[in-house]
């Protein structure tokens, strides 16, 4: 480049936004071209590409363009993105980068508008060298039913427009109406930041939807109170409140959920107090996630013996306690442990004495038609019995071997008693969606970008 590297100044509404290496002694020129791929009522989804029409390669590209008022990128793919007032910039991800002459640079994002269109886009630059624009690129209508892009979208973006309406909540099942939480992260993120873009997609799709409430704290002396308080709000307003008892010695063998109580003893007094909360109505106990799973990872001999014989109390004390309570033993889920082992380990655990079922795919990614499959199995060596299924997160499958916070990943079936399958119970989400499994975040932080991931 020149030896005076000056600021570019690019001026929208009023506001003057300085485009960065902006140069006055330019060694490379281009051209760009935007294009909506998808409208809906709040958002749209586009991809701005810029090619290198000079003879030299174009080193550490950074790219520059004004959005006019209101508009703002969500989320963008392929560089490092910024957005100040209406000057959007997009920087390579590593210093190496390079764009060859006559390469094409493709921008993909997904953004917000107030004023129910998609904006137009102007002022394009490369590295501060003003852009020629191609005219001829085509642009999506807005529809409900618009043409598929021919690039492969991005993980995350929508392959059709965001639907504009709330869910609908489906009819109750057998076991009754599932309780919504008015509380939790998602309602207090959504509470906090009415005015973010994000908000009323992770409202209507998250914060307003059942979900489980995890009793995870190893707290003998208040988690009775807890449960009593969360079941009673339930049971007043006619709903089925799903919880789950998460304070298994030796958790999680030490991973991103590790503690739970220190002695089995601690556990006996723990969970005897969680059963006491529980109620004379109906609810949906998901009975240790990860404790069979777990059995054999990291559990001497003896261990695993003193696990079975808590799992097996949990259910008998539970039933006593509470003897509308539904009681499912997670046995993890499909791609763990085979169905004939799982449901072995399930009957040692006193399942079949004390359960109503399995609990599968808790915080994990598996299609509902496979969890299906895999427990009926589960169920036909158990000789009887139902299941419930965890759809929060599994709407695009799994990553892979992947579970920790996999990009790409897409909400399920929402949750319902009424599933059509007699030996399905119900269709939870177990896992509260956008609640990070330990990667994005610290284990169980509320991170909103997930949550409009899995929203969109």
């Amino acid at each position: 480049m020149g030896a005076a590297a000056l600021g570019s100044v690019v001026v929208i509404g009023g506001t003057s936004l300085v485009a960065a290496n902006a140069t006055t002694d330019p060694d490379h020129s281009c051209a760009a071209a935007y294009t909506v791929r998808h409208a809906w009522s709040t958002g749209f989804s586009a991809e701005v590409a810029v090619t290198n029409t000079g003879e030299d390669p174009v080193k550490n590209w950074n790219v520059n363009w004004s959005f006019d008022g209101g508009k703002a990128v969500v989320k963008g793919w392929e560089g490092d993105w910024q957005q100040d007032e209406g000057l959007v910039t997009v920087r390579a991800g590593e210093d190496s980068v390079r764009l060859e002459p006559g390469k094409t640079l493709t921008l993909r994002f997904t953004g917000w508008h107030p004023q129910g269109k998609a904006p137009d886009a102007a002022n394009f630059a490369l590295n501060g060298v003003s852009c020629g624009v191609d005219e001829g690129a085509e642009e999506t209508p807005e529809s409900a039913s618009p043409t598929p892009s021919s690039i492969a979208l991005p993980p995350g973006l929508p392959a059709s427009p965001a639907p504009t309406a709330k869910p609908t909540k489906p009819a109750a099942g057998p076991l009754g109406s599932l309780f919504v939480d008015p509380s939790g992260q998602a309602v207090e993120w959504v509470e906090s930041n009415s005015g973010d873009p994000r908000a009323s997609v992770i409202r209507e799709r998250i914060a307003e939807q059942p979900q489980a409430h995890w009793l995870a704290a190893n707290n003998p002396g208040d988690v009775e109170s807890d449960v009593r308080g969360y079941t009673s709000r339930a049971h007043a307003r006619g709903k089925v409140p799903v919880l789950v008892a998460y304070n298994m010695t030796n958790r999680d063998c030490g991973g991103a959920s590790a503690g739970g109580a220190d002695s089995a003893d601690a556990y006996r007094n723990w969970i005897s107090n969680f059963a006491s909360g529980l109620g004379s109505g109906t609810s949906i106990i998901i009975l240790e996630p990860d404790a069979l799973g777990h059995l054999t990872t990291c559990l001497s001999e003896g261990q695993q013996e003193e696990r079975l014989d808590l799992l097996e109390y949990a259910g008998k004390v539970i039933k006593q306690s509470s003897p509308k309570a539904r009681v499912f033993y997670d046995i993890g889920h499909s791609a763990w442990i085979n169905a004939s082992e799982a449901a072995s380990r399930a009957k040692r655990a006193g399942a079949t004495q004390y359960g109503d079922g399995v609990a599968l795919n808790t915080s994990n990614y598996n299609t509902s038609s496979s969890e299906v499959s895999y427990g009926k199995r589960v169920l036909a060596a158990l000789g009887g019995g139902q299941m419930v299924v965890d759809t929060s997160r599994n709407g695009a499958g799994p990553a892979g071997g992947e579970w920790c916070d996999p990009a790409g990943r897409k909400l399920g079936r929402y949750p319902t008693t009424a599933t059509g399958d007699p030996k399905v119970a119900a269709y939870l989400w177990v896992k509260r969606p956008g609640e990070s499994d330990g990667c994005s975040g610290s284990a169980g932080q509320f991170i909103p970008e997930t949550a409009y991931d899995l929203s969109s």
